[in-house]
């Protein structure tokens, strides 16, 4: 059973890996062909954090052999939006542990949105809500990212109603 487990992780961690491998099939950081730059529309990233760095400060953060994982977070017009293992979002002006961990931005953008920034901090706002609390393997901050990132990646501003709810399970930082 234990083995079973432990392969299992194995897998999906390598599936989510952004590692050479994967790299050199999808690009080196892939590309902004599915939401190409547009008139009005502001460029969004990912971004990642070496994980074993944060979990130093933070109770709870797993650690599976000696995979290099990290923490993937969105940056969008000067916020960084990070779903963490307490199933909160931070909202911060700049990159969670950016003065002692190593990490950032992807150089080049993931795609363009025109979706206003209050859009997208509601989504953040109500994501835990919307999707449940943090899984390591069912809901974790890569899923939390890409789900953004299918939001801003939307043609128009149009915000999704489960965005502008009053659920609040985020804390804004400086």
């Amino acid at each position: 059973m234990q083995f079973s487990l432990i392969f299992i992780v194995i897998c999906v961690l390598f599936l989510q890996a952004d590692a050479w491998w994967v790299r050199r099939w999808w690009g080196r950081n892939g590309n902004s062909r599915g939401c190409p730059a547009r008139s009005g529309a502001t460029p969004y990233y990912f971004g990642t954090t070496r994980l074993s760095c944060i979990k130093k400060f933070k109770r709870g953060a797993p650690t599976r052999g000696r995979l290099s994982l990290t923490h993937r977070f969105i940056y969008y017009k000067g916020k960084y939006f990070d779903f963490l293992g307490k199933s909160m979002v931070a909202i911060s002006n700049s990159r969670l542990a950016g003065s002692r961990c190593s990490g950032g931005i992807e150089g080049s953008p993931a795609g363009y949105s025109s979706v206003k920034l209050s859009c997208i901090e509601g989504c953040a706002r109500n994501y835990r809500c919307a999707y449940g609390r943090y899984s390591l393997l069912r809901n974790n901050c890569h899923d939390f990212a890409n789900r953004m990132s299918k939001i801003l990646c939307k043609r128009g501003s149009g915000c999704p109603s489960w965005c502008q709810g009053s659920c609040n399970y985020a804390y804004y930082t400086k």
